[in-house]
């Protein structure tokens, strides 16, 4: 991600200010691939996991989820994900855009009551979480993507929109970025058996914190001693924002230290690792806000957009694609603010 600069916020954000589409376009090949990818793994078996049954039924609160955190993400100048590889490579605009969702996950936890209330009552399609239950078939939707994905990939490349002329020293192209990181990915969804996500790490860290520094009003929020059982590497375990060693840091900060360190070794070796110099008042303001956005969007839709993204939209899941909707909304409307108020 770091050599590649593969940042989802740049996505919607080069997509509605430049109309540059090339992020946009490896992105569609990501998922593209994990369609693929995915669809083989449940196929011939090679995990015990039914990936659609991680995700929950859609409702109001993942296209409002979707919509806060879409905003928040152009705000902030990256992802949940992009955040961290940025931070890695010594950006400070991204250390406030951190500090901004760790304290905005803390704030959003005594929210969290009411934002699961919001979705109960906002069902869209009861007991229906994937494409498949609709259309009655796991097959035909892969089918129809992949062929048009598989159309869609090779006229582009026909026409060179896949590339960029780069100088930059150890660049990667971002279709390749695409590849590796879908090849990663289905092999990380075979041995653990779940999807990748960083919100609930971020979480964690906000109860860790909450706990050091305000005891007394982390104790009384249900959402920091809530635990619930997930399944990992075929062995149920628990896993929450409570302040204790499960299966959350087994998997989301161990893959959020690992996404820092890597940047971090990247760009120590090319020699251009450094710790920039505070951005100017406007820019720090809106990466705090926007990390704390992403917290509040990412709580309300049950996850960030690595979890919907590159989890729920190549298993068609219909929360997924609902969030989806709502975060390319919501960059739409962060990309209008940020060019008004920010970049002015």
């Amino acid at each position: 991600m770091y050599r590649s600069d593969f940042c989802m916020a740049g996505v919607f954000r080069d997509a509605y200010l430049f109309k540059d589409y090339l992020r946009l376009r490896a992105l569609f090949l990501l998922v593209s691939l994990l369609v693929l990818f995915i669809y083989l793994i449940r196929h011939f078996n090679l995990t015990s996991a039914y990936f659609p049954s991680y995700f929950g039924t859609p409702s109001a609160a993942d296209l409002c989820g979707g919509l806060i955190f879409g905003i928040g993400m152009v705000l902030g100048g990256g992802c949940l994900l992009s955040t961290l590889y940025k931070l890695g490579a010594g950006q400070t605009a991204s250390a406030i855009t951190f500090s901004g969702v760790i304290i905005g996950g803390f704030a959003s936890a005594a929210l969290y009551p009411m934002f699961r209330s919001f979705a109960a009552s906002t069902v869209l399609f009861r007991n229906k979480t994937a494409l498949e239950h609709i259309v009655g078939s796991a097959g035909a939707p892969v089918l129809v993507a992949s062929l048009l994905a598989a159309l869609l990939v090779a006229r582009w490349k026909k026409a060179g929109k896949l590339s960029q002329t780069a100088y930059a020293r150890g660049y990667i192209q971002l279709w390749k970025a695409s590849l590796i990181m879908a090849l990663v990915i289905g092999a990380v969804q075979i041995f653990s058996g779940r999807p990748l996500a960083v919100s609930m790490g971020y979480a964690k860290l906000s109860g860790l914190l909450g706990g050091m520094f305000l005891p007394a009003l982390t104790g009384k929020m249900a959402f920091f001693h809530r635990e619930t059982p997930r399944l990992l590497y075929g062995r149920i375990m628990d896993g929450g924002a409570a302040p204790v060693f499960d299966s959350v840091v087994l998997t989301q900060l161990s893959f959020m230290a690992g996404v820092v360190s890597g940047s971090f070794i990247s760009s120590l070796r090319l020699g251009e690792f450094k710790i920039r110099r505070l951005p100017p008042k406007k820019q720090a303001v809106s990466a705090f806000f926007g990390g704390m956005f992403m917290a509040a969007g990412a709580l309300m839709a049950g996850g960030c957009n690595l979890w919907h993204l590159i989890g729920g939209l190549p298993v068609f899941a219909l929360q997924s694609m609902v969030f989806a909707l709502g975060i390319a909304g919501g960059a739409f409307l962060g990309s209008v603010f940020i060019r008004k108020a920010v970049f002015r």
